[in-house]
């Protein structure tokens, strides 16, 4: 195998779409677009992204709470809305375009799907999300039941040979794989919450790109899970409060669009129980770090940890080896047969991209949508004991983040490694 060194320009954009407004979402979202490639066009040397990513459901809203509310919205794919947008996308800036979408399969089901086109405009890919939340079970939403998948994406010219003498520029295939808000979490929120289920699927199958649409929850959501009445008067008055104070409508801020284009403005590592972290829905601009932390904590399996010599240790000590690893299942917690730590000396890019806004004036979506470098360092720049498993962990680069609740566009120019 040879080692190649990838360049990719990626392009997240966060948007707050409201369900019945599908034409008025789809004006916005190309506005912001539009405002976006005339920023680039400013440069003298006009580099477009090769990635663009949207979040999940990015066009309809997220909170349908029957079948009668979405059907308006479900269509095969090639049939889709959805489809045509991302077709226009890819055209315009040559690329590959990542989007949410409601869709009807052949089967006359009905799944929360991504589809990914590629610079011709062409359908490359469907994912249907395989974890369901909530929400989508009164819907009557289906599992994906290919479950996790892996597919090919190949980037014209974008790679050079390390320590070669021929730096020509090459194609690259990278291992790709999308996941969809959910599917992060355990299964159902049942599943033992160290079998990281996405994260070790993308580990097990040496994935490059794991690229995650999402309409993840502020905290200061009101859930299904909240039972209690004064708890949910509290969140919800809260609500009210951080809105009025920010001279906001109900369903968030539109139109007020957050450009990040600048390399260098990489995201601050704050600490998950850090007394700094806001807890509120202000501060638009900045990210939900609370979450940032926890999607961290999601991808531990990708994360440097000293303890692993132990856990490794205990596991042979404790366990036959064949009672866990099999040709599916190649690592436990991050580990293999034959190392403490799998992913050590290799790099994968992770592409969060959440919705923002608020839909029934209390579901609210965190935004803070990132890109993020996994980078398999074994040790820290201070010392070689690692122990945080949130953004403070040093093999993960925070390159960026968009705020918790503006709409807009984060742009980060990449440099991998990849085996090929």
């Amino acid at each position: 195998m040879s080692r190649y060194l990838v360049d990719l320009r990626i392009a997240l954009f966060q948007l707050n779409p409201q369900i019945g407004q599908l034409e008025q979402n789809i004006e916005r979202s190309w506005k912001l677009i539009t405002n976006f490639k005339q920023k680039l066009e400013t440069h003298k040397n006009v580099k477009f992204p090769q990635i663009v990513v949207f979040p999940e459901l990015a066009l309809t809203g997220y909170s349908f709470h029957s079948q009668n509310e979405i059907k308006p919205y479900i269509s095969l794919t090639e049939k889709s809305p959805t489809f045509q947008f991302a077709q226009r996308v890819s055209k315009l800036f040559n690329c590959y375009t990542v989007i949410g979408y409601p869709e009807e399969g052949p089967d006359l089901k009905w799944y929360n799907s991504a589809l990914v086109t590629d610079p011709m405009g062409k359908l490359t890919f469907n994912y249907r999300k395989s974890f369901l939340y909530d929400t989508e079970y009164e819907w009557d939403c289906q599992e994906n039941p290919k479950g996790f998948q892996k597919f090919p994406l190949t980037f014209q010219k974008n790679a050079v040979k390390v320590n070669d003498k021929d730096q020509s520029p090459q194609d690259i295939t990278l291992n790709s794989s999308i996941g969809i808000c959910m599917d992060l979490n355990p299964y159902k929120f049942q599943a033992p919450f160290n079998e990281f289920e996405f994260a070790s699927f993308n580990l097990n199958n040496n994935i490059d790109l794991m690229i995650c649409p999402m309409a993840w929850l502020h905290s200061k959501s009101v859930t299904n899970h909240d039972h209690d009445e004064d708890i949910i008067n509290e969140k919800l008055n809260s609500l009210k409060h951080d809105l009025k104070s920010q001279g906001l409508p109900s369903y968030g801020s539109q139109n007020d669009f957050q450009f990040d284009l600048n390399n260098s403005n990489v995201s601050m590592r704050i600490p998950k129980d850090d007394d700094s972290i806001d807890t509120d829905y202000t501060e638009m601009d900045k990210p939900d770090m609370s979450n940032v932390n926890y999607w961290m904590l999601r991808f531990l399996p990708f994360l440097n940890l000293s303890v692993r010599k132990s856990w490794y240790k205990q596991l042979y000590n404790d366990r036959h080896d064949e009672d866990i690893f099999d040709d599916q299942n190649k690592t436990y917690i991050g580990m293999s047969r034959d190392k403490c730590w799998e992913f050590e000396g290799k790099n994968s890019l992770l592409l969060l991209n959440n919705r923002c806004g608020i839909e029934d004036d209390k579901t609210v979506f965190a935004g803070s949508s990132g890109i993020f470098k996994l980078n398999g360092k074994t040790t820290r720049s201070d010392n070689d004991y690692e122990t945080n498993i949130d953004s403070m962990n040093e093999s993960v680069e925070l390159l960026g983040n968009l705020g918790k609740g503006l709409e807009g566009v984060i742009m980060r120019d990449v440099q991998f490694e990849v085996e090929k």
